[in-house]
Protein backbone atom coordinates (compact mmCIF):
# COMPACT_ATOMS: atom_id res chain seq x y z
CA UNK A 1 0.00 0.00 0.00
CA UNK A 2 1.25 3.24 -1.01
CA UNK A 3 0.88 6.43 1.04
CA UNK A 4 0.46 9.42 -1.04
CA UNK A 5 -0.85 12.94 -0.40
CA UNK A 6 -4.49 11.89 -0.82
CA UNK A 7 -4.27 9.67 2.16
CA UNK A 8 -2.99 12.45 4.38
CA UNK A 9 -5.52 14.90 2.98
CA UNK A 10 -8.31 12.40 3.75
CA UNK A 11 -7.05 11.94 7.30
CA UNK A 12 -6.78 15.69 7.85
CA UNK A 13 -10.25 16.20 6.31
CA UNK A 14 -11.64 13.45 8.53
CA UNK A 15 -10.08 15.01 11.66
CA UNK A 16 -11.44 18.46 10.70
CA UNK A 17 -14.83 16.88 9.99
CA UNK A 18 -14.88 15.14 13.40
CA UNK A 19 -13.78 18.37 15.12
CA UNK A 20 -16.53 20.41 13.36
CA UNK A 21 -19.16 17.73 14.02
CA UNK A 22 -18.13 17.64 17.65
CA UNK A 23 -18.53 21.42 17.95
CA UNK A 24 -21.77 21.68 15.95
CA UNK A 25 -23.64 18.46 16.66
CA UNK A 26 -22.20 16.21 19.36
CA UNK A 27 -21.40 18.79 22.05
CA UNK A 28 -24.92 20.37 22.06
CA UNK A 29 -26.57 16.94 21.99
CA UNK A 30 -24.38 15.76 24.88
CA UNK A 31 -25.17 18.98 26.76
CA UNK A 32 -28.90 18.46 26.23
CA UNK A 33 -28.61 14.81 27.34
CA UNK A 34 -26.67 15.85 30.44
CA UNK A 35 -29.24 18.54 31.31
CA UNK A 36 -32.02 15.97 30.78
CA UNK A 37 -30.27 13.42 33.03
CA UNK A 38 -29.74 16.12 35.67
CA UNK A 39 -33.43 17.08 35.43
CA UNK A 40 -34.51 13.42 35.76
CA UNK A 41 -32.18 12.90 38.72
CA UNK A 42 -33.50 16.10 40.31
CA UNK A 43 -37.10 14.98 39.76
CA UNK A 44 -36.34 11.58 41.29
CA UNK A 45 -34.74 13.16 44.36
CA UNK A 46 -37.68 15.60 44.66
CA UNK A 47 -40.08 12.68 44.34
CA UNK A 48 -38.23 10.77 47.07
CA UNK A 49 -38.27 13.86 49.34
CA UNK A 50 -41.98 14.42 48.64
CA UNK A 51 -42.69 10.77 49.32
CA UNK A 52 -40.82 10.97 52.63
CA UNK A 53 -42.68 14.18 53.52
CA UNK A 54 -46.04 12.64 52.60
CA UNK A 55 -45.28 9.58 54.74
CA UNK A 56 -44.33 11.88 57.61
CA UNK A 57 -47.54 13.91 57.13
CA UNK A 58 -49.58 10.69 57.01
CA UNK A 59 -47.96 9.50 60.23
CA UNK A 60 -48.73 12.85 61.89
CA UNK A 61 -52.30 12.65 60.56
CA UNK A 62 -52.76 9.16 61.99
CA UNK A 63 -51.33 10.30 65.31
CA UNK A 64 -53.65 13.32 65.41
CA UNK A 65 -56.61 11.14 64.44
CA UNK A 66 -55.78 8.70 67.23
CA UNK A 67 -55.44 11.58 69.69
CA UNK A 68 -58.75 13.05 68.50
CA UNK A 69 -60.45 9.67 68.87
CA UNK A 70 -59.13 9.29 72.41
CA UNK A 71 -60.18 12.84 73.27
CA UNK A 72 -63.62 12.27 71.74
CA UNK A 73 -64.02 9.05 73.72
CA UNK A 74 -63.03 10.85 76.92
CA UNK A 75 -65.46 13.69 76.25
CA UNK A 76 -68.20 11.21 75.38
CA UNK A 77 -67.57 9.23 78.56
CA UNK A 78 -67.45 12.42 80.61
CA UNK A 79 -70.72 13.71 79.13
CA UNK A 80 -72.32 10.29 79.54
CA UNK A 81 -71.29 10.19 83.20
CA UNK A 82 -72.65 13.72 83.73
CA UNK A 83 -75.89 12.69 82.07
CA UNK A 84 -76.13 9.55 84.23
CA UNK A 85 -75.45 11.53 87.40
CA UNK A 86 -78.06 14.13 86.43
CA UNK A 87 -80.54 11.41 85.50
CA UNK A 88 -79.93 9.54 88.77
CA UNK A 89 -80.31 12.78 90.71
CA UNK A 90 -83.60 13.56 88.98
CA UNK A 91 -84.83 10.00 89.50
CA UNK A 92 -83.86 10.14 93.17
CA UNK A 93 -85.61 13.50 93.60
CA UNK A 94 -88.70 12.23 91.80
CA UNK A 95 -88.72 9.04 93.91
CA UNK A 96 -88.43 11.07 97.12
CA UNK A 97 -91.25 13.35 95.99
CA UNK A 98 -93.37 10.36 94.97
CA UNK A 99 -92.70 8.61 98.30
CA UNK A 100 -93.60 11.78 100.20
CA UNK A 101 -96.77 12.17 98.12
CA UNK A 102 -97.58 8.49 98.64
CA UNK A 103 -97.05 8.78 102.39
CA UNK A 104 -99.16 11.94 102.52
CA UNK A 105 -101.88 10.32 100.40
CA UNK A 106 -101.86 7.19 102.59
CA UNK A 107 -102.23 9.38 105.67
CA UNK A 108 -105.07 11.34 104.06
CA UNK A 109 -106.80 8.11 103.02
CA UNK A 110 -106.35 6.65 106.50
CA UNK A 111 -107.82 9.80 108.06
CA UNK A 112 -110.68 9.85 105.55
CA UNK A 113 -111.31 6.16 106.17
CA UNK A 114 -111.39 6.75 109.93
CA UNK A 115 -113.81 9.64 109.45
CA UNK A 116 -116.07 7.51 107.23
CA UNK A 117 -115.92 4.60 109.68
CA UNK A 118 -116.74 6.87 112.62
CA UNK A 119 -119.61 8.36 110.63
CA UNK A 120 -120.75 4.86 109.73
CA UNK A 121 -120.51 3.82 113.38
CA UNK A 122 -122.73 6.74 114.38
CA UNK A 123 -125.13 5.87 111.56
CA UNK A 124 -125.23 2.26 112.76
CA UNK A 125 -126.29 3.41 116.22
CA UNK A 126 -129.05 5.54 114.71
CA UNK A 127 -130.05 2.72 112.37
CA UNK A 128 -130.21 0.25 115.25
CA UNK A 129 -132.45 2.70 117.14
CA UNK A 130 -134.64 3.16 114.04
CA UNK A 131 -134.98 -0.58 113.51
CA UNK A 132 -135.81 -1.14 117.16
CA UNK A 133 -138.49 1.59 116.95
CA UNK A 134 -140.03 0.01 113.85
CA UNK A 135 -140.04 -3.45 115.36
CA UNK A 136 -141.10 -2.49 118.88
CA UNK A 137 -143.26 0.43 117.93
CA UNK A 138 -141.59 2.90 120.23
CA UNK A 139 -138.22 4.62 120.32
CA UNK A 140 -135.66 3.25 122.69
CA UNK A 141 -132.00 3.81 123.03
CA UNK A 142 -129.75 0.92 122.15
CA UNK A 143 -127.89 0.01 125.26
CA UNK A 144 -124.81 -2.07 125.69
CA UNK A 145 -123.73 -1.36 122.12
CA UNK A 146 -120.48 -3.32 121.80
CA UNK A 147 -117.96 -0.86 120.34
CA UNK A 148 -115.31 -3.58 120.05
CA UNK A 149 -117.43 -5.70 117.70
CA UNK A 150 -118.28 -2.67 115.55
CA UNK A 151 -114.63 -1.58 115.49
CA UNK A 152 -113.60 -5.13 114.54
CA UNK A 153 -116.09 -5.19 111.66
CA UNK A 154 -115.24 -1.70 110.43
CA UNK A 155 -111.47 -1.60 110.95
CA UNK A 156 -110.62 -5.25 110.85
CA UNK A 157 -108.53 -6.91 113.50
CA UNK A 158 -106.27 -4.27 114.91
Amino acid sequence: MEFNGTFFATIITFIVFVFIMNKILYAPILGIMEKRNNLIDSNYSDARENNAKSEEIMAERELKLDEAKVEARLKYTEELNKFKEERNSKIETAQKAANEELTRSEEELRNLSDEVKNGLKDSMTNLASDIAEKVLGYRSEVKDFDDDVVNNVLWGNK
